[in-house]
């Protein structure tokens, strides 16, 4: 700004006068003194040369003004970025508290140093009541040692004892009752070390109750597939029973014929041998069907892979006869052993040797053949069922959906419900399209290598 001085003798002079900041003024000292020969009219400001002390004076000042500037700007920087972070703060809380799973953060003493209202529903503790609490008070007795230990070993080398994203595992409720949660961790390390730990809980029991009704569901459509497939077997069956049946008839009438006949008991003996044989057959072949029928929870078991596809084929063996079709077994010597329920992987063979037959009844083809083959890998074994019909025509990721069907009146659940026995004994079904026409279905499930003792 300017400061306008008179003198004496009515010179009017303009002076400078600095501002360090927008409150205080420097005052010019003696501004006569610095006035030497002007003679300029009162109408008109002057400006003075000034010192070095002077210009030195005003460059220092200049300066200061220069970095209080800048400090203002940091200043205001700062106060920003405080604001963000703020509102950042504030956001993220709001996120916690209003999320629907239960949050909780510990730090590195593994006590409670938040809790989001959630875990009043999932826990029934009002969370401002655990704050300061230890984490264990939190998990079941049977738990606490090993959470210690896995918890005490990450703070030491960083290394997780579980997984640490959507593992089940159980707490305590302020009741008592332990409850199955789905927890996921994140951890994050401060400048000076310490940890500190978030945990979301969700409440696992939806989540299960699905599961379960989902399994029942499962083991309806199961059941009612075999209910569905011995009763389109049954005019077969009933051709397969009445074998034995004659074969008992006739050697019983003929053993009593001989009977009174002492030169005879040779032939009285083989009769009854032969009705022991045909009659046991006729019984293997009831109980076949009625395990298959039959509607109970899943055993697991080590069984022989072979004696379940020989089982099968004894109930099918008349319709192929029927439609004048040929099987070839081609079974391993190893007599692989599996471990899972004989009576589903005894379902899926059923269903895969179906669908063949089906395959070749209705394309009419001129070779009509089914080759079940078993073989083993390393770990795996594999049956392949084998026909000579028209191929898959429909997508093969297509046909294991359920109510999917290339059949006319068919529901489309067969091959559906098959691939999830496969998945339930950690296996698998692949589908694919024969070089020289014809299909191939292979059922993968592990093997075990220890046989022991088969059911």
């Amino acid at each position: 700004m300017f400061t306008e001085i008179h003198s004496g003798n009515g010179l009017s002079v303009a002076l400078h006068s600095l501002r360090i900041d927008h409150f205080s003024e420097f005052p010019v000292e003696n501004p006569i003194q610095i006035i030497q020969h002007y003679s300029v009219s009162s109408s008109m400001y002057l400006s003075p040369p000034l010192s070095m002390s002077d210009s030195a004076e005003i460059s220092h000042h200049e300066r200061l003004a220069a970095e209080n500037a800048q400090l203002r700007a940091r200043v205001m920087d700062l106060t920003a970025a405080v604001n963000r972070l703020k509102e950042a703060s504030d956001m993220y809380r709001i996120v916690a508290d209003t999320a629907t799973d239960a949050i909780l953060c510990i730090d590195e003493e593994n006590e409670i140093i938040y809790a989001n209202p959630s875990c009043q529903e999932l826990l029934g503790h009002c969370p401002a009541s655990l704050i300061g609490r230890p984490l264990t008070s939190l998990i079941p007795e049977h738990l606490q040692a090993a959470h210690e230990t896995g918890f005490q070993r990450f703070i030491q080398t960083g290394v997780k004892s579980i997984s640490w994203s959507g593992v089940e595992l159980e707490v305590l409720h302020a009741d008592g009752s332990i409850i199955p949660v789905d927890v996921s961790i994140g951890s994050l390390q401060a400048p000076g070390g310490q940890y500190r730990f978030t945990g979301f809980l969700r409440d696992a029991r939806p989540r299960k109750r699905f599961e379960e009704e989902s399994r029942v569901r499962m083991a309806t459509l199961t059941h009612a597939e075999r209910l569905k497939s011995a009763g389109e077997l049954a005019a077969g069956l009933a051709h397969e029973l009445n074998q034995p049946l004659s074969a008992v008839c006739l050697h019983a009438d003929l053993a009593h014929q001989l009977f009174d006949k002492p030169d005879q008991n040779d032939l009285v003996k083989n009769s009854l041998e032969v009705i022991l044989l045909q009659s046991e057959r006729a019984s293997g072949i009831l109980n076949t069907l009625r395990e298959l029928i039959r509607k109970s929870e899943p055993i697991q078991l080590k069984f022989s892979v072979n004696d379940a596809v020989l089982a099968v084929t004894q109930l099918i063996r008349a319709e192929l006869q029927s439609h004048e079709i040929t099987l070839d077994l081609q079974l391993t010597s190893e007599d692989p052993v599996i471990l899972g329920d004989r009576i589903q992987i005894e379902q899926v063979v059923l269903n895969l040797l179906k669908n063949a037959m089906e395959s070749i009844h209705e394309c009419d083809s001129a070779t009509r053949r089914i080759a079940v083959r078993t073989h083993c890998d390393a770990s795996m074994l594999i049956l392949d069922v084998i026909d000579t019909g028209p191929g898959i025509t429909d997508p093969v990721e297509a046909i294991f959906q359920n109510f999917v069907s290339s059949k006319p009146n068919g529901l489309g659940i067969g091959l559906g419900i098959c691939q999830s026995i496969a998945n339930r004994h950690h296996g698998r079904i692949t589908a694919t399209n024969n070089c020289q026409g014809g299909a191939t279905f292979s059922l993968h499930v592990p093997r075990q290598q220890d046989t022991g003792e088969n059911s």
